[in-house]
């Protein structure tokens, strides 16, 4: 997978045509809805029952693709598993599509021993506009994003290395995220962005060195392991950093609140962390 464009191998022709192509009538229906048009409505059960219908048929291919390793899925399974699972966040961005701003995304991670192996960021819109929806990874071997299903190209972070050049985004729930505009953050950066669904800030960051500007770090704080854990295996494969807020390693039981970067801004953010008053909390 870190080989130059190349058409994409066997098991990520069989991701793409499942999520790209047989779940596109339910990615149809939930953007119809996001859109408000006239043959449906987005409601807080989404639109129609698709999250039913979408949980059915993605658990069914899930099992398929792994084998004897059960599913941990947002809002339904408890945290920390028990063992070795597959982590399923079914819409990431729910709010976003309910506001009528369909940057959403299916994302899971086969965590295997504590890490992530595969991890798989799938983004409807992006798919349907320019055809890179699908973003895959896999531990030692690279991240990718599959091309209109035919050429798989290999992702990497941006190579920006001063804060003052650098655009950041920022991630978390209403009552926290606020704390992460340290002023002296913001007044040191060229741009913040909060893109209101933590699978679109991941991939920015994970495909930095392709896009005319680069989102070089992402600051997330009080999201759920579902949120996070996909983006953590794309990220670390495309060449960058991921943290807790006061630089120890991710872990199960400490991925709610992580600092993703390129890996060059890595230290200094750190630090802003810390003069932020928020590398000691319990995370």
């Amino acid at each position: 997978m870190r080989s130059d464009a190349a058409g994409p191998h066997v098991e990520t022709r069989t991701l793409w045509q499942f999520l790209a192509g047989d779940l596109r009538p339910l990615w149809t229906r939930l953007l119809e809805g996001a859109v408000g048009a006239h043959t449906a409505r987005a409601d807080d059960r989404l639109v129609y029952g698709v999250v039913d219908e979408l949980r059915e048929r993605t658990s069914a291919f899930l099992a398929r693709r792994y084998p004897g390793l059960p599913i941990n899925e947002e809002g339904v399974s408890p945290w920390p598993p028990q063992g070795d699972c597959c982590v399923v966040d079914l819409v990431d961005g729910t709010n976003s599509l309910l506001l009528g701003a369909p940057l959403f995304g299916l994302q899971f991670a086969s965590v295997v021993g504590g890490r992530v192996e595969e991890a798989v960021i799938f983004l409807p819109t992006e798919e349907r506009l320019g055809g890179g929806g699908l973003h895959v990874s896999r531990r030692g071997q690279g991240a990718i994003v599959i091309l209109r299903g035919e050429t798989a190209i290999p992702l990497r972070v941006s190579s920006v290395e001063q804060l003052a050049r650098a655009s950041i985004a920022v991630d978390g729930t209403t009552p926290t995220v606020g704390r992460l505009y340290h002023p002296p953050l913001v007044a040191g950066v060229t741009r913040i962005r909060n893109f209101g669904a933590f699978c679109w800030a991941g991939t920015r960051l994970a495909r930095g060195h392709h896009l005319p500007v680069s989102i070089d770090a992402v600051l997330a704080i009080d999201n759920k392991p579902w949120d996070h854990l996909p983006a953590v295996g794309l990220i670390e494969e495309a060449g960058g950093q991921v943290t807790c807020f006061d630089g120890a390693p991710w872990s199960l039981t400490r991925c709610t609140e992580l600092l993703f970067s390129n890996g060059h801004l890595h230290a200094a953010l750190l630090t802003h962390l810390a003069d932020a008053g928020l590398a000691r909390r319990e995370t």
